[in-house]
């Protein structure tokens, strides 16, 4: 196959992924929304740095070892589970508007945890994304595919941060609640899917 062909497949796949609506998404939209543009963006750039770490593990070799220790696989996946529902519960129990000082300092932690911990973004980079990469390409081929996954993340996930902030602003602040609710719903129920069986 063409290496550039697979280039593009894998970083299509990834881009497929990333826009996939799940807890990075969530998270960057939730904290845009309720939260200052700054936010929502240092959310995205936690989501990018996480991005880039589980891509370079999984580049770098130590994806193929988690991949085939499926003990090792199977924890990551149900930490990374329970990390998700406890923050669906913290944001249920969180107050409805969220003082300056809770959130200062904390939105790139949320960001680079929420998708470091992802269950299916550790099924991507150490399943698909290994299964995808040719065990035998050149370095160069490593580089521009590690470039154009965090190129296309960062744009992704700023975007949406910039337009959840300023799309929600001047909405109710019943618009903001509903947010919470659906996206706490959503991380606990991809949180335990992750860990129940299907």
């Amino acid at each position: 196959m063409d290496p550039f062909a697979n280039i593009f497949t894998i970083v299509g796949l990834h881009l497929a992924v990333a826009m996939t609506p799940g807890p990075n998404t969530l998270a960057i939209c939730s904290v845009a929304s309720t939260g200052s543009q700054r936010d929502g963006l240092s959310v995205a750039v936690g989501v990018v740095v996480a991005t880039g770490l589980l891509a370079g593990i999984a580049i770098l070799g130590a994806g193929a070892v988690i991949a085939r220790n499926h003990y090792l696989f199977l924890g990551l996946r149900v930490v990374g589970a329970l990390y998700l529902i406890w923050i669906g519960l913290r944001i249920l129990t969180a107050p409805a508007i969220p003082k300056a000082s809770v959130i200062k300092g904390q939105p790139f932690l949320v960001g680079l945890l929420t998708a470091l911990t992802n269950p299916f973004a550790i099924a991507f980079w150490f399943g698909t994304f290994l299964a995808a990469v040719p065990a035998s390409a050149p370095d160069h081929f490593y580089a521009r595919i590690f470039g154009l996954i965090i190129l296309q993340s960062l744009i992704w996930y700023s975007s949406l941060a910039i337009l959840f902030s300023t799309a929600m602003r001047g909405r109710t602040l019943g618009t903001a609640r509903l947010m919470r609710y659906v996206t706490a719903g959503a991380l606990i129920l991809i949180g335990t899917s992750a860990i129940v069986p299907g």
